[in-house]
């Protein structure tokens, strides 16, 4: 039995030894993929309207980054195609990959120079829905309830502008066309009592995110931003132990999404508790062969994340294809029983607020069409419109899935994509595509590809 597991750890560590120059299919698919990380990138980049004047390059750059999304789309399925296409084969874009160790150390060095230095300076960035984790976090540790915290009364509390709130349209602010200035929340925030009225969000995500947050709700920022940092460690170790040979390149593409808004590591950089749901979801994913903790952290996740309540389908499409559901259900029923329901039942507040941050009357805000929208080109369409035409794009990405077996694992990810036509258009909401693409790539397809052994040099 010893002399068996020797052998087994011998070779998953010879397994590990990188290739200097990758070849293989997986290597052509992540090669695809991290370009599409930089077609990502390019749809969320402001570059010719922050550098020439003018309302006709604001548009012309507005529909360079529609250009870019799609772009990035597009190379996503052609990363998660199966078969992998031809003439991408023919291409053979794992020549990119060449001195893939050297781009593991420059990854970790640029990471590393970029997210250190605000963290020593305690000036990394904190949102709305990070402040408001931690004042939840600080109420259970009180004994209190998380979700009766006042949002103005939070941010203040951490010294966090108010001008950060996400303002309802509702009060003062009812009549306001697109989206609030500075100057009117500052004036909705300081102003007399509206009668109960709720003019800002409350905390909005289930009840383990700030669950998460309570070993280091008191701690100043640094030390929340090394406590979110470790999750994002055992996802990378996950990630490097999947990709076999692969694993600089792999683990150094990971390292970079710090440089796409709103993704795992750039949230994990700035102490952001939504960290840890987007670590779950991904590794559900890794692990989709292992069906018990699989469906354990994607239930985790749930419990945590209301993006991961979407994702959930996608999801199905791979969980359907690899086997063994009912033990899933089970499993994530069971989990959701034990680690979600009794705060539901401590807190009978955090259901209906969860559910009614959902239905909110907020202003539109975030990337994709929603910024004509912000910048005055067009009229504001019904909020109703925007969500019917978003629900409608996931089901028809699902559908698309569930039939086509060639783009199911593409279909699976990118059904969060529906969200670029949303009333919100987060960044949050997008930036996990990519990462999940990543470890689909080594989960899912991983095993289906062809020998990725090191070519000869």
């Amino acid at each position: 039995m010893r002399a068996e597991t020797g052998q087994g750890l011998k070779a998953h560590l010879i397994r590990l030894i990188p290739a200097w120059r990758p070849s293989g299919e997986r290597a052509d698919r992540l090669v695809v993929l991290a370009l599409a990380m930089v077609a990502f990138k390019a749809s969320n980049s402001q570059f010719l309207s922050q550098h020439l004047p003018g309302r006709e390059v604001e548009l012309a750059n507005f529909i360079l980054e529609y250009l870019a999304f799609l772009v990035f789309c597009v190379l996503t399925v052609l990363a998660l195609r199966r078969p992998l296409a031809a003439w991408v084969v023919r291409c053979k874009p794992h020549r990119l990959l060449a001195m893939s160790p050297l781009f593991a150390a420059l990854a970790l060095l640029v990471v590393l120079a970029t997210a250190v230095p605000p963290v020593v300076r305690g000036r990394q960035l904190v949102d709305d829905a990070n402040a408001m984790a931690v004042c939840g976090a600080r109420a259970i540790a009180a004994g209190a309830d998380p979700y009766r915290i006042p949002e103005i009364t939070c941010l203040r509390s951490l010294g966090v502008s108010p001008t950060l709130a996400t303002p309802l349209k509702a009060g003062p602010l009812r009549n306001v066309a697109v989206y609030p200035t500075p100057a009117q929340i500052l004036a909705a925030a300081s102003g007399p009592d509206q009668g109960g009225l709720r003019l800002f969000s409350p905390l909005g995500k289930p009840p383990l995110t700030p669950v998460a947050m309570v070993p280091v709700a008191s701690q100043p920022l640094w030390a929340r931003t090394v406590w979110t940092a470790l999750p994002v460690l055992v996802l990378l170790l996950a990630v490097v132990s999947a990709a076999g040979s692969l694993w600089p390149a792999a683990g150094g593409l990971l390292l970079l999404t710090l440089f796409l808004n709103g993704s795992l590591v750039n949230f994990a950089a700035n102490g952001n508790g939504e960290t840890f749901a987007y670590v779950l979801m991904a590794l559900s994913v890794l692990w989709i062969r292992r069906p018990v903790i699989s469906a354990v952290c994607l239930a985790l996740a749930v419990g945590s994340n209301q993006l991961a309540w979407f994702f959930a389908p996608g999801y199905l499409l791979l969980a359907v294809e690899e086997g063994q559901v009912p033990r899933r259900l089970v499993a994530g029923a069971a989990t959701l029983l034990v680690a979600v329901v009794p705060w539901l039942v401590r807190y009978p507040d955090a259901l209906g607020t969860i559910v009614g941050n959902l239905r909110a009357h907020t202003f539109p805000l975030g990337s994709g069409p929603i910024t004509l929208v912000l910048a005055g080109y067009i009229p504001a369409p019904s909020r109703t419109l925007l969500l019917g035409l978003t629900a409608l794009a996931m089901v028809a990405i699902w559908a698309w899935g569930a039939l086509a077996r060639e783009y199911r694992v593409a279909a699976s990810v990118l059904i969060l994509a529906g969200f670029w036509l949303s009333w919100r258009s987060l960044d949050e909401y997008l930036a996990q595509i990519p990462l999940l693409a990543l470890v689909a790539l080594f989960s899912v397809l991983g095993r289906e590809a062809a020998d990725d052994a090191p070519a000869s040099t």
